[in-house]
């Protein structure tokens, strides 16, 4: 079968990668690129190497996460990042924080069942009706 994808439709990554907004950050995720990349309509690429490597080393943890408050739901049935890699905003600027929701579970039944598998390094708080969650 032919691949009939525009290279246009591809971001281009500081690695060199190309990747569809729709290919998964990580492999068997549930997290696709356009969910860190895209905010409000706009497509923010990362420019350096280093928030590249963030934004895959937080999917990867969101995902973990996200095998907590998840079990036995549809895989779309999970996480839910509302604002990502977002270069304007202070503290989404480099991709470690995550503005997110639970497509199923309320935002307190969220928070409760991962607040314990938070590590010393993190940070889980609920902020204007969404969480918030940090590395480092």
């Amino acid at each position: 079968m032919t691949k009939n994808i525009s290279k246009d439709s591809f971001y281009q990554l500081p690695s060199g990668s190309s990747v569809y907004p729709c290919r998964l950050i990580v492999r068997d995720g549930t997290l696709m690129w356009k969910s860190a990349l895209l905010y409000q309509g706009v497509v923010n690429v990362p420019t350096e190497e280093s928030q590249e490597s963030h934004i895959i080393k937080t999917a990867q943890r969101l995902e973990e996460l996200n095998s907590w408050v998840s079990q036995e739901l549809n895989p779309w049935e999970s996480l839910q990042p509302v604002a990502w890699y977002t270069p304007n905003v202070k503290e989404l600027a480099s991709g470690i924080s995550v503005y997110f929701n639970h497509a199923v579970h309320d935002l307190d039944h969220t928070f409760t069942k991962l607040l314990p598998h938070i590590q010393d390094h993190e940070t889980l708080e609920v902020r204007n009706n969404y969480l918030y969650f940090q590395r480092c």
